[in-house]
């Protein structure tokens, strides 16, 4: 079997990304060593991100230290590149899409996850056990966050919890092992929204062959709606007859680190041009004519 597991970092990412790497590293120990791993990672260098002549850290600081975190990935096969191209997590989960194309499945990973170490071999004991179920999504469980909406991934421990809790929260303390760990399916029964939910960068495991089969467009350009897509994507196909399945792991908690997080030490020093809203607008502006493609196809 191989595995992807998908990461995207900004320059003043940089040391979350360390953090992933060091916990990841962790986590090879509890592999059972029957599987190929690849880990893809790009750091996004571009000079429309980043005006680096206006920034105190020079550009190859990062690229530097990225070369250093790759040594440190001898437990699989590290794919790690700086790019003027990929400009977010969207245009690198579908950059490993091309990179490893007979992937059986891959892991969207952003750097400010906060997870417990034996979360992967969790991953990959699902991953072997759903091998009849070919076109699938596995995700962990997380805490309350923003509206009910999100409630049929939420742990049994978190469900009384306010909404937005996930932004106040110790995801140090609430990630982890909640009890008998136990994989059951996902069924979204909110209003007006698709069987399934999940959030592209929580440990989020899709299988190749759905993946292969909804593609992530490139008119979606480089941040927004993939996930969305995907989701929506698999519903529609459900509804047409073709089998998509969504598994979760019962008591297994990822974390986003709103509590902890705090990059300004890097911000600071750099330039960086925020994107983010022109990156959503082209996805929002070509996420339904991709969508009729896809059902009409």
């Amino acid at each position: 079997m191989k595995i992807v597991i998908s990461i995207f970092c900004l320059p003043y990412e940089i040391d979350e990304l360390e953090q992933i790497i060091n916990q990841l590293k962790r986590s090879s120990y509890y592999l059972n060593g029957n599987n190929e791993w690849i880990l893809d990672v790009s750091l996004g260098v571009s000079d429309y991100l980043v005006d680096w002549e206006k920034s105190s850290i020079p550009k190859s600081y990062f690229i530097d230290k990225l070369k250093t975190l790759e040594e440190k990935c001898d437990w699989c096969d590290p794919s790690f590149h700086h790019d003027d191209h990929i400009k977010g997590c969207v245009s690198q989960r579908r950059n490993s899409m091309k990179l490893v194309e007979d992937a059986d499945y891959f892991i969207w990973l952003d750097t400010d996850i906060i997870f417990e170490e034996r979360t992967l071999s969790y991953v990959e004991n699902t991953i072997n056990s759903i091998g009849s179920y070919p076109m699938s999504i596995i995700t962990p469980e997380i805490v309350r966050i923003w509206d009910n909406t999100w409630d049929c991934l939420v742990n049994d421990e978190f469900i009384d919890k306010p909404l937005d809790y996930h932004k106040t929260n110790d995801p140090y303390q609430d990630c982890g092992i909640k009890g008998d760990v136990t994989v059951t399916s996902v069924y979204n029964t909110s209003s007006g929204q698709p069987r399934f939910k999940f959030a592209g960068g929580w440990f989020t495991c899709i299988s190749g062959d759905l993946l292969r089969r909804i593609g992530i467009p490139e008119s979606l350009g480089h941040y927004g709606l993939e996930d969305t897509f995907i989701m929506n994507g698999a519903h529609e196909l459900l509804k047409l007859g073709e089998e998509t399945h969504q598994f979760k792991l019962k008591n297994v908690v990822v974390c986003e680190n709103y509590k902890y997080r705090d990059n300004t030490y890097l911000t600071s020093q750099l330039k960086v041009i925020n994107r983010k809203e022109e990156f959503l607008k082209v996805a929002h502006d070509n996420y339904q004519s991709e969508m009729m493609k896809l059902l009409n196809g």
